[in-house]
């Protein structure tokens, strides 16, 4: 091995080269006059005035260039004679040390140099012949574009200019400020695609956000914590242009292996494909297919709804099952399934989804789930899905009325109703004329209740500690179109066992 100077040695297979960053005497953008552009759009934002040496490359085949410090994070550069920018690396594996892997050297090609911070200080170059596989070792944990990248996250390191830059360009739509451990992956779109980006390590808990480049700016486009335990997965319609994966930890400081997976989905994934469960008592099959059949094909949108349940995730994988209730009552939805599957229930209003239910692990079903409760006339859309997010399998569908169970309120008649602990709801019907004015009053000394009245046209009323206490009291005058039978849901603000004394008043 020889053993230069940094002045007088090339970079070349089988050179060790001891330099140092002294005083500011080149910058990076005398080094370097398209960096600042280039950078930006590699998600490496940089201050051009840090200081900057530059190192001739010499050799052909694969060669290893290894650029070690211990006063400094060095950041190693690789650019040709035009200024293309070849090769780029910052923290190589689980050291704050960076590694190139070269397949010969390019035209007029030089090694830049420097350091995120302008830290300076004593640092070494490294180079040997290299191996096919450092070459896709190298590739594997730096370009995206073939698709995965593994890496590993450090614990930190000081960019001030990344830091702003995605402080400002993600403070208002992303909660996770630890953007000092923040890794930016590019990659590109010739056109428009459903593209999937997936996150996982069994280290640490992981957050994806996803960013656009464009104009010398960075927009954000869509963020994912806990797609499936505490891996992260974005699946989103992206246009031609230029995007960053930006891959950090939920905590601060958590470090350790990521694979990061980029993958172009089939736009049918977005297409609506269900089952006809026409048939109240029919057990309906379907399937849980993974990347087909997405949540948001049914839901368009619930990335804008407050109703969404916290387990259904828009790109959720889900079985749909389309049926028409002609009466009004109150019905039982069941799904089951191998797996812990999870029941959203939506009603199709005036060209809209509204949520109308939904339960994960009903109490006497294990992990399958049940909904109960009053449904007006019309179309809806039972939704089953795995609890994991992205987990697929077969399972079964069913509905059937339970008007069995309801029992009726009479205007001047109390009922006092005992609810268990395993009780979490109890159902009145009641009839009700237009332009006539009822209240409705819920009391309990154990229990704080919650009433929801549903009326015939779809609309429903709420009420929380309406009434004296935490009691709850409605007071409703039903229009023409309201009028007829409703339905009262009383349910336990908390768990707990108690009875509730419920009275229906017309007032004249």
């Amino acid at each position: 091995m020889l053993v230069v100077s940094c002045g007088t040695g090339v970079v070349a297979p089988g050179n060790e080269m001891r330099c140092s960053l002294p005083e500011k005497t080149h910058t990076l953008s005398d080094a370097w006059h398209d960096g600042e552009s280039i950078l930006l759009s590699l998600g490496m934002p940089m201050a051009m005035d840090v200081y900057t040496e530059a190192h001739g490359i010499s050799g052909s085949g694969i060669m290893v260039i290894d650029v070690r410090s211990h006063d400094f994070d060095p950041i190693a550069a690789v650019i040709d004679g035009q200024g293309s920018l070849v090769a780029l690396c910052d923290d190589w594996k689980d050291s704050s040390n960076a590694r190139i892997v070269l397949n010969g050297a390019p035209s007029g090609g030089r090694l830049l140099v420097f350091s995120p911070d302008d830290s300076r200080g004593l640092y070494d170059v490294v180079v040997r012949e290299g191996t096919q596989q450092d070459l896709e070792a190298f590739s594997g944990a730096m370009d995206l574009s073939s698709g995965q990248v593994r890496g590993w996250m450090e614990a930190g390191s000081y960019n001030p200019v990344l830091e702003t830059v995605l402080r400002e360009s993600l403070e208002q739509n992303v909660y996770n400020y630890n953007y000092s451990q923040a890794q930016l992956f590019p990659f590109s779109l010739d056109g428009e695609e459903l593209v999937s980006l997936s996150l996982e390590s069994v280290e640490f808990d992981t957050y994806l956000v996803l960013v656009s480049v464009e104009d010398g700016s960075y927009g954000f486009v869509a963020y994912n914590d806990d797609y499936s335990g505490s891996d992260s997965r974005i699946i989103s319609s992206l246009e031609a242009g230029d995007y960053l994966a930006v891959v950090m930890p939920y905590a601060t400081g958590e470090t350790g292996e990521f694979a990061l997976r980029l993958e172009k989905m089939d736009s049918g994934a977005l297409e609506a494909s269900g089952v006809d469960a026409g048939e109240q008592g029919v057990e309906y099959s379907g399937m849980i297919r993974e990347d087909a059949s997405l949540a948001l094909a049914w839901w368009p949108d619930m990335a804008d709804s407050w109703e969404v349940p916290s387990f259904l995730d828009p790109f959720s994988p889900v079985a749909g099952f389309t049926f028409t209730v002609h009466e009004p009552s109150v019905y039982s939805l069941e799904a089951r399934g191998e797996i812990d599957v999870c029941l959203t229930l939506l009603r199709e209003q005036d060209g809209y989804m509204e949520l109308a239910g939904s339960n994960d692990d009903n109490i006497d079903m294990g992990t399958d789930s049940r909904i109960t409760g009053p449904l007006v006339p019309g179309e809806y859309t039972a939704l089953v899905s795995a609890y994991s997010g992205g987990e697929g399998g077969p399972v079964t569908f069913s509905w059937r009325m339970e008007d069995s169970i309801i029992e009726s309120l009479t205007p001047g008649r109390p009922v006092d109703a005992y609810a268990p602990y395993e009780t979490p709801s109890l159902i009145y019907s009641l009839e009700a004329v237009p332009g006539r004015t009822y209240s409705i009053s819920v009391e309990s000394v154990d229990l704080d209740p919650v009433t929801t009245l549903y009326l015939p046209d779809g609309q429903s009323m709420y009420d929380d500690d309406g009434g004296e206490g935490t009691n709850s009291l409605l007071t409703f005058t039903p229009a023409p179109a309201q009028a007829g039978t409703c339905f009262l849901v009383v349910e336990k603000y908390s768990e707990g066992t108690g009875t509730f004394s419920i009275l229906l008043e017309q007032q004249r």
